[in-house]
């Protein structure tokens, strides 16, 4: 029953944000973000917090831990909104950089391994060593769970970046900061149950060394979050989901290999950091030497010719999914079936996942055979024709993106939400 008002809650709080432009959405992105901090995947973090917490003291007194750790979760918020009104909302041209997915990768391996105190990071220092206080250790992890949460509030932080995308217009100092602000309130509802707990604590064990292994844990949570980004910009650059797996399963044994190659009477850290800079390397040379062969092959596979004619539809499954907007709208008029457009990224993990649902979920399968398939990928002019619609901010957000129309192309529904299968059989169906 929890879980049902929260997730309630939310859709009512994404929908009045998305339309809510007066003071009155700042209060209630305090409120929204304090709600999001109720959903069930948030849950893990808190003992976590609190484990880590207890174990940092301060010369400025007990609340110093607490509160670097809130700004540190609410200041990750914060540059969301810095970068959603200087790119004017455009973070899936962002992330769909293979550089910069494996970079924000990288830096959270790294700082998972700075956080199990595997690696030594000049600015990330631990707490009770005689290098000071350990606050900016602390804010770093505040950081961590501000992007580990993020990955859970999704739904309401995307009907805010689709609102900023919209109003956003020419960027000014003054649009930069009342975005920044935006997501900043937003991400310290969230962070309030955390700084509540850091202040005042929770019922917890007497301190030993299970809170190292607690530690760990939050290491290992933070790791995986970076993996996920590794996998995506592996992806980016054309990579199938299950080389990409082979590829990173590869990398893993190069650096067990590096590092059990090393001498033993090295220094541990020494022999991590000499093992990350040898699989940096290899990673980077394979981005570039894959970057290179892409770009021969483009050029290869425009002779002077006549192109080959592009199909205009593809199969998945017994689906099958029009390519062009032209043939897919002429046989809905011909059907008078509706017209479903998955807008997809190969970049995007959800988007690829919803194509995997679109054959496992039988009710979602049934509904999409009543209707007119429309595949758009954002590498085709397509995407670009359908992110300058004024009906569709969400696409200058980011993916996955869905839209159902009627045959003649009126809006019926929309969401971000690959999840909701249910409410998209429901406008397919009707």
């Amino acid at each position: 029953m929890t879980d049902s008002w929260v997730a309630h809650a939310n859709d009512w709080l994404s929908r009045q944000l998305g339309g809510s432009t007066g003071t009155a959405s700042f209060g209630l992105l305090f409120l929204g973000g304090v709600l999001a901090s109720l959903l069930p995947c948030v849950y893990p973090l808190y003992p976590i917090t609190a484990a880590v917490l207890a174990r940092r003291q301060s010369r400025l007194g007990r609340f110093a831990h607490p509160l670097v750790y809130y700004a540190g979760l609410g200041g990750i918020y914060f540059l969301f909104g810095v970068v959603a009104a200087v790119t004017g909302g455009s973070f899936n041209d962002l992330l769909r950089l293979p550089a910069v997915n494996l970079i924000i990768g990288g830096v959270l391996v790294l700082l998972a391994l700075a956080t199990a105190g595997l690696l030594h990071l000049p600015a990330v220092t631990r707490a009770g060593t005689d290098r000071g206080t350990g606050l900016t250790n602390t804010f770093a992890m505040g950081a961590g769970a501000g992007m580990l949460s993020s990955a859970c509030v999704g739904p309401v932080v995307v009907s805010i970046l689709v609102s900023m995308a919209a109003s956003v217009g020419r960027v000014t100092t003054g649009v930069v900061l009342i975005a920044a602000t935006k997501m900043l309130l937003f991400g310290l509802g969230v962070g309030l149950p955390f700084a509540l707990i850091g202040i005042f604590g929770l019922a917890l064990p007497r301190s030993g060394p299970w809170m190292v292994r607690v530690q760990q844990a939050f290491a290992v949570l933070i790791g995986w979050f970076g993996v996920s980004y590794v996998l995506k910009g592996l992806c980016c650059v054309g990579l199938s989901e299950s080389t990409s797996h082979a590829l990173l399963a590869g990398i893993a044994l190069l650096g067990a290999a590096t590092f059990l190659a090393q001498s033993s009477d090295r220094d541990l850290q020494d022999r991590i950091k000499r093992t990350v800079l040898a699989v940096a390397g290899v990673i980077g040379f394979f981005v570039i030497g894959r970057s290179l062969l892409l770009t021969s092959s483009a050029v290869a596979a425009s002779p002077a010719s006549p192109a080959a004619t592009v199909s205009e539809t593809e199969q998945h499954g017994n689906l099958t999914w029009y390519l062009d907007k032209s043939a897919a709208y002429a046989a809905a008029a011909r059907t008078g079936k509706p017209v479903f457009l998955d807008f997809h990224g190969d970049w995007c993990t959800n988007c690829q996942a919803f194509q995997k649902k679109t054959l496992s979920d039988a009710d979602l399968n049934g509904a999409l055979n009543k209707a007119v398939l429309l595949k758009v990928r954002d590498t085709t002019s397509l995407f670009d024709q359908y992110r300058s619609d004024s009906r569709f901010p969400e696409l200058k957000v980011g993916l996955p993106f869905f839209v159902i129309t009627d045959a003649k192309g009126s809006l019926l529904y929309k969401t971000s939400d690959f999840t909701k299968s249910d409410e998209m059989a429901l406008f397919l169906t009707d």
